[in-house]
């Protein structure tokens, strides 16, 4: 019995360590906070994909620089590689995934101190200029790119006669980044005119609208705007002050601001973003090498709308558009809205039918019990009169 039970503990002993031996470590970084929706949607959709499309264990560890609250200076990110090679110590993940510029500034500056040879995988970068500087023996990622000329033009289609467009943003360095690109472009609207408004205080930005009727706003990126007291917003309470301003008719190029009243436009997909990530990922952990797994510089965007808002602003979709788009909120059908009801009546009429075929089943069977036992005993009696007839 105790040599039994000794193989036994062997057994689970070398299932174990072969378990662990194949588990897949991953190190995540994301550059702001873990409830920012641009983030979440990433991480979320990242690690559903390799969760989905892999089948060995992996162990996660995630940190957040929580950089649209805290200054990415010098001194904090000192701070934050102190940070974790004191918590990491003597762990080496099998990979590391960051998602925004932030997070892979900090480990193309600081990777030599921590992880130095892991392969990193990033998401929602969007200096692109990194694609020519970058080791492809150590990254490759999905780059971000907020593409302009899809929503002037979606503006064109929702209202022909508009000529001024209104650019928002929370003049950060990303912003200053998306700016630049954005007047690249906007040379081939002559006959529009553009308005960059940016500030760290959403009041000031608000100030800067427009109070005519009917103006159309394009968010560009607003995750680092403060209130008066030089307080971080959320994304809601942003949002919310913008509506509040019934005149603007609000677009965006991210689909982490298509909440209370934005409309949506041609925006960049944080599940997207994270998606491909994983799939690069994927590849690598079959066996590409990493000089081979190319940067992908196209960014996945999709358009992107909100049926109410699109509704209360009275704005009507192209066909192409439409066909193409990812609707939120989108009115559902009678069968959608009550298809639990719908499926349990049904569910509940076969039962009943089932019930009565088998009453009616039951009756007929009885009744031709007896129908047959009448038979036989008119049969007896017949033979019987057959019988005295014959003596």
């Amino acid at each position: 019995m105790m040599k039994i039970f000794g193989l036994l503990l062997l057994i689970l002993a070398v299932y174990s360590e072969a378990q662990e031996h194949i588990k897949k470590k991953i190190f995540i970084l994301h550059s702001y906070s873990q409830e920012y929706g641009w983030t979440k949607s990433q991480n979320d959709a990242f690690i559903r994909t390799l969760k989905t499309e892999m089948n060995v264990p992996l162990t996660i560890s995630v940190e957040y620089l929580d950089t649209k609250r805290l200054k990415f200076t010098d001194e904090y990110q000192e701070f934050f590689l102190r940070y974790l090679q004191t918590k990491y110590e003597g762990y080496t993940p099998d990979i590391i995934y960051v998602s925004d510029d932030n997070a892979l500034q900090f480990f193309v500056k600081h990777k030599k101190n921590l992880f130095r040879e892991t392969p990193l995988f990033f998401s929602g970068v969007n200096n692109l200029t990194l694609a020519d500087t970058l080791d492809k023996s150590q990254y490759t990622g999905i780059f971000e790119n907020k593409e302009i000329e899809p929503n002037i033009e979606l503006i064109r289609q929702f209202s022909p006669q508009t000529r001024e467009i209104w650019i928002v943003g929370d003049d950060s360095g990303t912003y200053q980044a998306i700016k630049s690109e954005i007047e690249n472009k906007i040379s081939q609207y002559p006959n529009h005119t553009f308005h960059f408004v940016s500030a760290k205080s959403i009041n000031d930005v608000i100030q800067n609208l427009p109070d005519t009727l009917k103006s159309f706003v394009i968010l560009t990126t607003i995750g680092e705007w403060c209130d008066r007291n030089g307080n971080n917003l959320t994304l809601n309470e942003s949002i919310n002050l913008l509506t509040k301003k019934k005149n603007l008719i609000l677009t965006s190029m991210e689909d982490a601001y298509i909440m209370q009243g934005v409309i949506g436009g041609f925006v960049t997909s944080g599940t997207h973003q994270g998606e491909s990530a994983a799939r690069l990922v994927l590849r690598s952990l079959n066996g590409e090498a990493m000089n081979t797994l190319d940067f992908v510089e196209k960014s996945p965007n999709v358009y992107m709308f909100d049926r109410k808002a699109l509704m209360d602003s009275r704005i009507i979709l192209s066909e192409y558009v439409a066909r193409n788009a990812h609707i939120l909120h989108e009115e559902k059908t009678f069968f959608e809205r009550y298809q639990e009801v719908i499926l349990s009546v049904i569910f509940i009429l076969f039962i009943l039918f089932f019930v009565f075929t088998f009453i009616v089943f039951l009756v007929i069977y009885q009744k031709n019990a007896k129908l047959k036992e009448i038979e036989a005993k008119l049969l007896s009696c017949q033979e019987n009169l057959s019988d005295k007839v014959t003596d």
